[in-house]
This record gives structure tokens, sequence and C-alpha cells, in this order.
């Protein structure tokens, strides 16, 4: 196991950033920035992100009628609660060795309209499949499955091929046009092309998670933010007098140390019991309760802590958990802000109007720390129109002298312009061109941050 979580850890960054031309040393602000024009030449040489943000990884295979395909995919997402919709993004440019052309799977993805997202445990069952990807090129995509000499199945909803190692697999097909909650007609087409990359959306048909974990005899265990230790402290904000004081107001709660099931969590309401699977399978129907509609099952995904200006300059902060890279070049960054008006859960947020009045916003990166978390769960639970103090009730510093507001509390700052908008139904999904990136001095090789992009089981 050791061998294993050495792995796939990801550690950033792996060079000193006051040694690299590319970063400004803002010494008054202790941020190192960097401006984020890239060319193609450049990417050539190295194309990896220019800063971290925390994003789950998956294995995705699909079938089109007479070949199967399997592909890893980095960050992918639920981005809709009604109906219920993931995204993935693959590469359709070439940029370097590292973000190339997926089209041989893509093409498969397209004829065949559906795929089974799965998630195996690190050990040796993961090593093999992710060595096999890593070994047999795109273009034999179809030769993969069978190279990992692992056992599989066929789907309960679809035709994509089931690991037997699995436990917990997300089968969805290419969304098709339809209407949100207002009569608005959404996906027209089930993907958007951005960049370098293809955002496709899919919407989820059916749930499989092991029965030994859907019985409550195991869990799965989730870190969803990342590992850092700050080497200074920012004073606490003083607490400013609030008018909120709801006791009896639904609460959303947060912790980084993810355990699923457990009391803080939903049970997995499955219907049926298949070849030692829990299967459940999902309509497009909207629950109106907010214990009842959230989302079904456990999937992966970290935090943005996401800050916007109000017209009158007040800062705010808005924490997502729906948040990823979804395109490589231009650097960009998507998140999933509530439009529709279902619950206390699922209404729309002050956040989005601002962002679009302003065209842009800024998505730091969280990590595990008590104040942080505190400031996670406070800002999540209450509106900039409850709290003009938001953020600073939330026991966060904020500061408001760069284009978006900055929360000199986390490692790094995305700041961004709106490119794009995706009306998906309850959410959209706001793209994000990185323009500049702020990390603070203090994150350097000999104290990185350090992310694990895959959950585990224990019993």
């Amino acid at each position: 196991m050791i061998k294993t979580v050495d792995r796939y850890n990801y550690i950033w960054p792996t060079v000193d950033l006051s040694m690299s031309p590319q970063w400004q040393h803002l010494k008054a602000k202790r941020f190192y920035a960097r401006e984020l024009s890239e060319n193609e030449e450049s990417l050539q040489k190295d194309s990896r992100w220019p800063a971290m943000f925390p994003s789950s990884m998956c294995l995705v295979t699909t079938q089109d009628g007479s070949v199967s395909a399997l592909e890893k995919v980095v960050a992918p997402v639920i981005v809709n609660r009604f109906p219920y919709v993931m995204t993935l993004s693959f590469c359709t440019k070439h940029l370097s060795g590292r973000h190339h052309v997926r089209g041989e799977f893509m093409k498969h993805l397209e004829k065949g309209g559906s795929v089974a997202v799965q998630f195996i445990q690190p050990g040796e069952a993961l090593n093999k499949v992710m060595d096999t990807i890593d070994a047999v090129k795109d273009e034999n995509t179809d030769q993969r499955i069978k190279a990992t000499r692992l056992s599989i199945r066929q789907g309960v909803s679809n035709n994509a091929p089931v690991f037997n190692d699995a436990y917990l697999v997300y089968e969805a097909k290419l969304i098709e046009p339809s209407k949100d909650y207002i009569g608005d007609s959404i996906y027209h087409q089930p993907f958007q092309d951005i960049g370098s990359h293809r955002i496709y959306f899919l919407e989820v048909t059916a749930i499989q998670l092991r029965q030994d974990i859907a019985e409550g005899k195991s869990q799965i265990a989730w870190e969803s933010l990342p590992v850092w230790q700050p080497k200074y402290e920012l004073p606490r904000p003083k607490r400013m007098h609030s008018d909120v004081s709801d006791p009896d107001k639904y609460k959303k709660l947060y912790n980084p140390h993810y355990k699923f099931p457990a009391k803080n969590t939903i049970a997995f309401n499955y219907d049926t019991i298949e070849k030692g699977m829990a299967v459940k399978k999902l309509s497009t129907q909207i629950i109106s309760g907010n214990d009842d509609s959230r989302w079904p099952c456990f999937f992966p995904s970290s935090v943005g802590m996401v800050t916007s200006l109000r017209e009158d300059g007040t800062p705010n902060l808005m924490p997502c958990g729906s948040t990823a890279v979804v395109g490589r070049h231009p650097f960009i960054i998507g998140i999933c802000v509530a439009y529709a008006q279902i619950n206390e859960r699922y209404k729309k947020r002050s956040s989005l109007d601002m962002i679009k009045q302003t065209g842009k916003f800024g998505c730091g990166v969280p990590y595990v720390d008590d104040k942080i978390v505190e400031g996670i769960t406070y800002a999540g639970n209450r509106s900039l129109s409850e709290d003009k103090y938001k953020i600073t009730n939330a026991g966060l510093v904020v500061d408001s002298s760069f284009d978006v507001p900055v929360l000199p509390d986390l490692p790094i700052t995305f700041v961004c312009k709106v490119v794009g908008e995706v009306k998906l139904g309850t959410h959209l999904l706001m793209l994000g061109e990185v323009v500049r990136i702020l990390v603070r001095d203090d994150v350097s090789p000999d104290n990185p941050l350090t992310w694990f992009p895959w959950a585990d089981v224990i019993s």
C-alpha cells in the first residue's frame, strides 16, 4: 500500500518559484504571481498545469457495439442535480506528450453514446489498469481492457464494460436535448469544445456500489482537500455584527475527512443487488426535500473557494464542491452555480449575479486546516444578502486590492475571466479562463501541497 500511495501522491511545486522567470515575487503581498499567457511552443516543452488544483481521477469505459475502449480521466465532476449530470473532459489538440488527442476513445464514446465511470481502490488492480493505459497508445484503446487481464462484466443500464474490481460505478449516457425546470431549452448538443478540450455532458442512469459498502460493513474514505502547512499565520479578523441568527435554518456540513456511508451522509437507497453490487437507477424527477435531494451516492470532489465582487465593492465567497479544471489551452476552470429555486440546498446563488455582472471570479485552493474548514462551513451556509461581512465572519482575511477578492489564508488563487456559460438544468457551468495565478511565498518544494486523487475503502 505504501508504494501505491507514493505512486499516486501529487506534490506541488517541485521547483522553486523564485528561480523561475515566469513567476514574479510580490514581496509586499507575500505572493508569487504568474500572468497566464502561454503559447503552443512553451506548452510543447511543458504542458503540466501551471499550479495545483486538487482533482480526483477515474477510469472510463465505453462500448460502441463492436469495440470496447478504456481511458483515464482527471477531474470528473458532478455539474447538475436535476437531471444528475457529470462532465468528462478530453483533449482534442496535441499540446505535448502529456496532453494529446484522445481521438479514438472519443470516436467510440460518441458512436456508442454511453460510459461506465469507475473507481478502483489503490492497490494491484488499479496499478494494472493505469500501467496498461500508459503502455497502450490511444489508437489502440480497444486493446486496453483485454491487456489489463482483469475480469469484467456488462453494465446494468448500458453495454459499457465494468471491472469486477470496481467498488463504485457511475453509468451514464450522452445527454439529449431537453428543457430545464422553467421550460428553457438546454443541451442542444451533448458536448462543448473550448480551446484544447471537449467537455462531454453525461446523464447518470445508474449507480453501482459494492454491497458491503452499501450495507455499511465497509466505508469509502476520501480526503477532499490537499495537505499543506503554512509557515506563517495571518491574524484572525475581528468578527463583525451580523443579523443572521436562525437556529432552525437548514445547514450544510463539511468535513474534508469524508466517510461514506456515515451518520452525516444519506443512505444509499438501492433498488436491487446484482453480482455483489447494490444498484440504483436514476430518473430526472426533481426531489424537493433538502436532505433527499443530496447527491444519491459518494462521488469524489474537492472544493474551490470562489470569490466575487458585488456592485458596491463588497467581497463575496462561495465554497463550490463542483469545481474542476476542464481545459488546458487556454487554462479553464469550471464552476457550477445553482440558478434553480428547488430548496435551501439548491437555490439561486447571489454569487451568480455578481460573476455575471463583473465577468470574473477568483478560485482559491483550500487545504486541511481547522480554520479553513470552519470558513468553508460558515460561508457555505450564509448568503451575502444575509451577512455583508460574510468573509470576515467566516474567520478569513480578504485582500480586495486585486482584480478579484483574494484570500491570503489560501496557498493558491486562480484569477479567472468568464469566457462562457452552459445552462444545465438546475445549475450553470461558468467557464473561467485563468489569467493570473497567485501563490503564497511559503509554498515551496520544501513546503509543498500534497494531494492524493483516489479514494480508498476501509472496514
